[in-house]
């Protein structure tokens, strides 16, 4: 919403109106979806009460059905207002105009698919349901998201004039093209849970792990663009907001890549699925991707919306390695290494083996869940950083009207 009329320049009627419509139905759905959900799983009211209001137990999609339709609606306005929004701009030729088309169009199948969540019943037949569910996972997550986040990266570092706008372009139509072919094909290893056929397991999780070569590219890319911003000394100013996007590229590498890798192949998926390798792939992929886009986005806006004397970087430096290193800490001192050790146990005597009691609370086990306290401390303290740095913003900020420039370079009206 805020990055929309920086590029095109203009603003239109009522936006402002729309946004503010969205962000409290955002906090409506958030704050009343928690909880009725907390209601729903304590099962007093019924079943019914639990799919329609409450709490369906089912991951990506455990809100109530009324939450979901409220959702889809929020997303839907969403992207009205994000197209409103960049319509000047994807109407004005340009060397960019093929990146902002991309993030529109990116944003729409966000907005689009997950209606994909709505298409089960109270009463659906649970592999129907496991099958719609995992499009929804793997294809609106890990596909569209994707798509989306790479191409606002690609725009703001061709904005800031890191990267060339034909290179961007033509890197986010290679890299989109094998992330959805790898992303369709790949939901089938999903289906492992559903009865499917093993040869189509097979296909699924071939195509999951070649997701992996996008990523490692986006990774090498993301080292490329800190090399070249330490040579431009006027992007020193979005220093913590690019930092962060290149953590995005290392976190899909190694959080979606490579751990996630490790558990797509139909060998892993029999002996792995479930187990602690598959949380330590979702923890660094789901934070290391999205919640570090989210915080550089939010660098990035507030870099234009504030005070330059407010603007603390002796804050943001611990955060920022304070959140990476807490959750590289917490993945490979504690989930890895009890991953490792449910596999061993599923190998040598069988996934009940490795789900059961004797492993669950073992010495070793219940050793390896303290040992995340560590990395859940360091962690803790970047959030701590984040949140200080945006009280001294709301603080010591007079909040000046600021005029964008054309590199969203910012100067005091």
């Amino acid at each position: 919403m805020y990055i929309a009329p920086a590029i095109s320049g203009h603003e239109p009627k009522y936006q402002k109106l729309g946004v503010d419509v969205l962000f409290y139905a955002l906090l409506f759905i958030v704050v009343g979806s928690t909880a009725f959900g907390w209601l729903g799983s304590l099962q007093h009211l019924g079943n019914n009460f639990s799919f329609w209001i409450g709490n369906q137990g089912l991951e990506f999609t455990s809100m109530g059905r009324i939450w979901q339709i409220l959702l889809f609606i929020g997303l839907l306005f969403w992207v009205t207002l994000l197209g409103r929004g960049l319509m000047p701009a994807l109407k004005k030729p340009s060397e960019s105009r093929g990146l902002i088309a991309m993030v529109f169009l990116a944003a729409l199948c966000i907005g689009g698919f997950y209606a994909t969540s709505l298409t089960w019943g109270p009463h659906t037949h649970y592999s129907m349901i496991e099958y719609w569910r995992w499009w929804l996972v793997h294809l609106w997550v890990e596909g569209f998201f994707e798509v989306f986040a790479t191409a606002v990266i690609a725009l703001l570092f061709t904005r800031l004039g890191l990267i060339r706008a034909s290179t961007a372009n033509s890197a986010i139509v290679l890299e989109t093209i094998v992330f959805l072919f790898g992303g369709i094909l790949g939901t089938l290893h999903h289906l492992y849970f559903t009865g499917t056929p093993t040869f189509v397991i097979a296909i699924g999780a071939m195509f999951s792990a070649l997701e992996v070569v996008p990523l490692a590219m986006i990774g090498v890319e993301a080292y490329k663009n800190y090399q070249r911003s330490k040579a431009a000394a006027w992007v020193q100013a979005y220093k913590w907001s690019i930092l962060c996007f290149i953590a995005v590229g290392f976190w899909n590498v190694v959080g979606a890549g490579l751990l996630g890798f490790s558990i797509n192949t139909p060998i892993a998926l029999y002996y792995m699925q479930g187990l602690n390798m598959t949380a330590a792939h979702g923890h660094a992929a789901l934070f290391g991707v999205y919640g570090m886009l989210g915080i550089g986005l939010l660098l990035f806006c507030l870099r234009g919306l504030s005070d330059r004397a407010a603007w603390s970087d002796k804050l943001l430096a611990p955060m920022f390695w304070s959140l990476n290193i807490g959750l590289a800490m917490m993945v490979f001192i504690s989930l890895v290494p009890a991953g490792i050790y449910q596999a061993w146990a599923s190998v040598t005597e069988g996934m009940w083996f490795a789900r059961s009691p004797a492993i669950v609370h073992s010495h070793l086990m219940e050793t390896f869940v303290w040992m995340r306290v560590p990395g859940d401390v360091v962690f803790a303290v970047g959030t701590v950083f984040l949140a200080l740095f945006a009280l001294r913003l709301l603080i010591k900020g007079n909040r000046p009207r600021l005029v964008v420039s054309q590199k969203f370079g910012t100067q005091k009206a």
